[in-house]
């Protein structure tokens, strides 16, 4: 099973770059675009890494 990363940034071009990146290394990858979002995605889906 590979670990989860949800990436939170308010700039999208750093969030789809990220999201590439860590999916290419094998991580399933979360997104979420501020601070509210990503705290609801936390409870949801519990991740390995918050970046």
């Amino acid at each position: 099973m590979s670990k989860t990363v949800l990436v939170v940034d308010d700039e999208v071009n750093i969030v789809t770059s990220l999201e590439y990146v860590m999916t290419a290394a094998g991580f399933d990858v979360a997104t979420a675009y501020d601070g509210e979002e990503a705290l609801t995605k936390i409870a949801e889906i519990v991740p390995d890494l918050v970046i």
